[in-house]
């Protein structure tokens, strides 16, 4: 039977869901291709958290029947995405002994990492992901790839991603409810270093910065290793609510606007250009200069990104980026 992954994605603007069949080519190497895709406007969720469990899991079920009716396919399982200011992260090390007659085997390096697994949490934590930074073999460390290594002890960097029980729970509800097995949490800024980091950037020291609609996810990257990760409660909606807020307009009108005309450099924009808004308490709508408004967007993408330097800053990662930072989302 065809081999088929699925992927949710529950945003704080929308929810995606993606099917592709893994496909092998002559020469033995996998790719995919995608069968289906479906997108439906979030509801329910606020900064990547689940607060209104009815309206959440209607919006997954039509981002999933949307899915489902263009790949011709019921979805049984996925791998869901989990982001919000709930995700905490810490650094833990494993030890595994190792039959030097066999070298290392993957049974040694899973042996490690439950061993860096077994951290004290609050009650209300739970593990997500323990990720492999790197691995020392016999005292010899920096290894990336130990397996088959002789070797007569192992031990592993490891950097273990947590998260509130119950906004994992509540998440993992809503997928459920419409007869979908959860294979698995994903988190969101692992997705994007994916998608967008190349081999090398991630080798030499890199940070994908993803900006959603309620989040804005960081991940940084060192010799090819997750060494830090953040998810911070500030995301495009902010740039919306201020366009709101400056207008005194409706938020979806607000959102419409700065779609078509925000510009977080007001100089590249002519001084007498004029923008139509539809004001609280008039009828008619009101002309507002284009500039004003994109310097209100500027101030708030000003912040943002000081408090992205702060936080890298803050981690002690910000003077070791030679590949710098790397933007996505929306």
């Amino acid at each position: 039977m065809q081999e088929v992954i699925s992927a949710i994605d529950v945003g704080t603007t929308k929810v995606c869901a993606l099917m592709a069949a893994v496909v092998h080519d002559s020469l033995g190497n996998l790719t995919l291709q995608v069968l289906g895709e479906g997108e439906a406007a979030s509801r329910g969720i606020r900064r990547g958290v689940v607060f209104n469990v009815q309206e959440a899991t209607a919006a997954i079920g039509e981002a999933v029947e949307k899915c489902e009716k263009n790949a011709g396919r019921h979805m049984l399982s996925s791998y869901v995405g989990i982001a919000g200011s709930h995700i905490g992260t810490l650094n833990s090390t494993g030890v595994s002994p190792v039959d030097r007659r066999l070298g290392v085997t993957t049974q040694d390096m899973q042996r490690a990492l439950e061993g860096a697994r077994a951290v004290a949490l609050p009650q209300n934590k739970e593990v997500i992901h323990t990720i492999a930074r790197q691995w020392t073999v016999d005292g010899q460390g920096e290894v990336q790839h130990p397996l088959g290594m002789n070797a007569y002890r192992l031990e592993v960097d490891a950097h273990i991603v947590t998260g509130s029980s119950t906004a994992v729970n509540n998440l993992v509800q809503c997928v459920n409810a419409h007869e979908v097995d959860v294979d698995g949490l994903v988190l969101e800024p692992l997705a994007s270093n994916e998608s967008v980091l190349r081999p090398e950037e991630r080798r030499m020291g890199v940070s994908v910065v993803d900006i959603g609609g309620g989040t804005t996810d960081i991940a940084v990257f060192r010799d090819d290793g997750l060494c830090h990760t953040q998810i911070l409660d500030m995301g495009g909606n902010h740039l919306t609510n201020d366009v709101a807020v400056a207008l005194h307009t409706p938020f979806e009108a607000a959102e419409a606007i700065k779609l078509r005309y925000g510009n977080v450099i007001p100089e590249r924009v002519a001084a007498d250009e004029a923008v139509w808004a539809q004001v609280f308490g008039e009828k008619s709508e009101r002309s507002f200069g284009r500039r004003y408004i994109c310097e209100v967007l500027q101030a708030r993408a000003e912040e943002m990104f000081t408090i992205i330097e702060e936080k890298l800053r803050e981690s002690d990662q910000f003077d070791r980026l030679p590949a710098g930072v790397v933007l996505t989302g929306g």
